[in-house]
């Protein structure tokens, strides 16, 4: 398969998680012993709604801690289309569960899918057992974002990896998140949710973990595409896309590297100053993916969205200090450049603003929540009732 050889302790204390079907409970906390997933225990075939279509008028609120079930099965009378595996022909589920278990293993034992990108027996041994100490209150045992203690009590919900959908990548418009994406998120985790920065793990850890939630995301997202060809009647053949989606990840592990950014000074040097108000020009321009249509205010009014996943997604206020997907310039540059598919967050290619353009958005949208670093005329625009 093109190169692929595809075979069928921490800063934060979690609590104790007991699986009905284990025979000793699983401790989670600081500094405790990794234990084994029992031989027995296999990934369970999906059961959850599939979001096939997104609802055609945009939500009116948030989504609601411990309802994501019940909100996602409203979608279809929002104008989406969401469908139960169970209502699909048992013979397609069959064969589609009979590839999965013989690719992808159990979590015991998961197979060998591609040893360019790491995703070895022994790799992911040892990051499944790392899992499930660090992250299976949270992202659940298949990575569905459903964790029993804590998944599905928390707003925003933890991510699903079953779409391979991801929201924070360096690696280009559309594209499967780096390597070191992830590592990021992992090392430094996503403010504003309950996702935990996991800087106390050893770096090779933290990499385990990578491949691991790399490995949840390909089964889940052959999975999810498989449910989704049988709902509309479509071929599917699972061995040829999972070696297209493998050549996705290596391909986004290659991509050029994020430019530098420019000296433009201190910030309260004239040429900050004009980068920022440059910048303030170009995110309230009435312009076709302009900043401002969806970070009304400056973020205070975000216009809601569904994501992918059918949950809801709100921009960001940049009035706040807090940016999930990393307040770094490179960090925004990305976000600019690239979007966020996922959640409908369009790129901004070159056709449509430069380098420096976007360098002179990412001045002034890091500059927004310090009203100290701005010039005085769009201090005065951002804040007008400060004294």
């Amino acid at each position: 398969m093109s190169g692929h050889r595809v075979l069928q302790n921490q800063s934060r204390c979690f609590l104790l998680v007991t699986l009905v079907t284990l025979p000793v409970p699983i401790i989670t906390g600081c500094g405790s012993p990794v234990v084994h997933y029992p031989a027995q225990l296999v990934f369970p075939p999906r059961a959850d709604r599939l979001v096939l279509q997104l609802p055609t008028q945009a939500p009116l609120k948030e989504n609601t801690a411990g309802r994501l079930d019940e909100e996602i099965a409203a979608l279809d009378s929002l104008g989406g289309r969401t469908v139960e595996p169970q209502s699909l022909a048992e013979a397609d589920r069959d064969a589609l569960n009979q590839f999965l278990t013989a690719t992808f293993g159990t979590p015991a034992a998961p197979q060998t899918i591609s040893e360019s990108l790491k995703l070895t027996r022994d790799h992911l041994r040892e990051g499944a057992r790392l899992y499930k100490t660090k992250c299976f209150d949270c992202h659940n045992l298949t990575g569905d974002g459903r964790g029993a203690k804590a998944g599905q009590f928390v707003v925003p919900f933890p991510r699903d990896y079953r779409q391979g959908a991801f929201k924070f990548v360096t690696s280009g418009e559309g594209m499967k998140p780096r390597r070191s994406d992830l590592l990021r998120t992992i090392h430094h985790g996503l403010p504003g949710t309950a996702m935990p920065a996991f800087s106390l793990l050893e770096p090779g850890e933290r990499d385990l973990l990578a491949g691991y939630v790399m490995f949840l995301s390909l089964r889940g997202q052959i999975e999810f595409e498989g449910l989704h060809a049988a709902a509309e009647g479509r071929p599917f053949q699972p061995a040829e896309r999972l070696s297209t989606l493998l050549r996705e990840w290596e391909h986004a592990d290659a991509a050029p590297p994020l430019p530098t950014p420019p000296d433009d000074g201190d910030y309260d040097s004239p040429r900050f100053h004009e980068a920022v108000r440059r910048g303030y020009r170009l995110f309230t321009a009435k312009t076709e993916n302009s900043c401002i249509s969806c970070h009304e205010d400056f973020g205070r009014k975000p216009v809601l969205r569904y994501d992918v996943w059918g949950t809801v997604a709100k921009p960001a206020n940049f009035t706040e200090t807090t940016l999930k997907g990393g307040k770094e310039p490179q960090d925004v540059y990305a976000r600019i450049r690239f979007g966020i598919a996922p959640v409908g967050m369009p790129a901004h290619p070159p056709t449509q603003y430069t380098d420096r353009e976007v360098w002179d958005l990412v001045r002034f949208v890091t500059s927004i929540p310090y009203p100290v670093r701005l010039p005085p005329d769009v201090h005065d625009a951002i804040y007008p009732n400060a004294k």
